[in-house]
């Protein structure tokens, strides 16, 4: 993972058009919005199996179902 060492380069701001960077705001609040639902799911699945009202492998199916499985930090991809 890189990490940034310093502050960002200045951007000149006569090269970005209002719609270039009405367009990246947008996809920035779409991205960050959709990372706060993947959390809430993550978050209402636990709670779920906590309370035990759903079993080990309906909480698989349902992060199956969501497209949030490879995120858990099980399995042959994990490092050390």
């Amino acid at each position: 993972m890189n990490s940034l060492s310093g502050p960002l380069p200045a951007v000149n701001a006569l090269v970005d058009s209002s719609g270039e960077r009405d367009l990246l705001l947008t996809a920035l609040r779409v991205a960050a919005t959709r990372t706060r639902l993947q959390t809430n799911i993550f978050e209402c699945v636990g709670i779920a199996l906590r309370q035990k009202q759903v079993d080990c492998a309906g909480a698989l199916t349902r992060l199956k179902k969501e497209g949030l499985l490879d995120h858990l930090p099980f399995g042959a991809g994990v490092k050390s």
